[in-house]
């Protein structure tokens, strides 16, 4: 069987040399999630996480065109970096087929550096021309009113605004959608920092045999060599970007970088089809053993109390 005809899996593979692969076999994916090297010399256990700017941007432009012919005519591509390396990259697609994401969090500090502290990064979201917006699945993630819209203006007629006429001329009133408010480009999530990633924080324990284990065993290994991946992503984050575009299991995620596997959990715990490519064998080994996991056990699923809600 054909390596890159697989489903449900990661593979290890430069996602660079892939995806172009996978597009010569016709593959096609409603969302793709990518979560590079930031270059910002993290460890990832390759050493490829420095390169210069313009190299770096040249890099991921290359990567990200090949994504575009991988993705739906109604796909999103979601793309995870600092705000000051994705202008840089951002300039090379076109305008109108973008939107700017935040991902705000406050819970990670470096003390160290008196300066401004970082507490958000960008996730570019693209798509290409022409997209049908119908396609869309807002409802999926909308948010809770505020305590003053619901007090205040639901229900209520626009007064003194002036979008408050209808096209034929008449008042307009305050609806509040039953799913509550449309999502807003500033997702405040925490990062998985401290207290913050003990539910989601897998870990492997080389020091046992380079089994897997779930966040709340990590106190009896505390004195073990263990292996985390350094930049995993909240899974609510993941679950937000997959069901932006993705209704039910009709559906496909591709993830050029897996990483910890962490998006393709998700996915897997959604019910949809997904493909992880990892670079990084032990990573790529680390996902597929949580994946596993999740299969027998199911955890990230109960960790989404309003998982069952989303389908309806």
């Amino acid at each position: 069987m054909d390596t890159y005809a697989f489903t449900n899996t990661v593979i290890v593979a430069d996602a660079t040399k892939v995806l172009p692969k996978l597009a010569e076999e016709g593959k096609q994916y409603d969302v793709i999630i990518a979560d590079p090297p930031y270059n910002i010399g993290k460890d990832f256990g390759n050493g490829t996480d420095v390169m210069p700017i313009d190299d770096y941007v040249q890099w991921a432009e290359s990567w990200i065109k090949d994504c575009f012919h991988l993705l739906t005519d109604d796909g999103l591509l979601y793309l995870y970096g600092l705000p000051e390396i994705i202008a840089r990259i951002s300039v090379r697609f076109p305008i109108h087929e973008q939107r700017w994401l935040v991902w705000h969090y406050t819970n990670k500090t470096v003390p160290s550096l008196k300066f401004w502290q970082r507490s958000h990064e960008t996730i570019l979201c693209l798509w290409k021309p022409d997209m049908p917006r119908t396609n869309l699945e807002i409802d999926q993630i909308r948010e809770p009113y505020t305590e003053n819209f619901l007090k205040n203006a639901a229900g209520k007629e626009r007064k003194d605004t002036p979008s408050r006429y209808g096209s034929q001329g008449k008042i307009t009133i305050y609806n509040a959608h039953k799913n509550g408010a449309l999502p807003r480009d500033v997702i405040k999530i925490p990062a998985l920092a401290g207290g913050a990633g003990r539910s989601e924080r897998w870990f492997v324990c080389k020091t046992c045999g380079t089994q897997i284990f779930p966040p709340g065993d990590l106190s009896e290994h505390r004195e073990h060599d263990i292996l985390k991946h350094p930049t995993q992503k909240p899974m609510e984050l993941t679950r937000r970007l997959i069901l932006s575009r993705i209704n039910g299991a009709d559906g496909r995620v591709l993830v050029p970088f897996a990483g910890s596997g962490s998006e393709c959990v998700v996915a897997q715990a959604l019910g949809i089809e997904y493909l992880g490519i990892e670079t990084n064998l032990e990573f790529a080994d680390f996902a597929m053993k949580w994946l596993e996991y999740e299969r027998r056990d199911q955890i990230t699923l109960k960790l989404f109390e309003n998982v069952a809600k989303v389908w309806n």
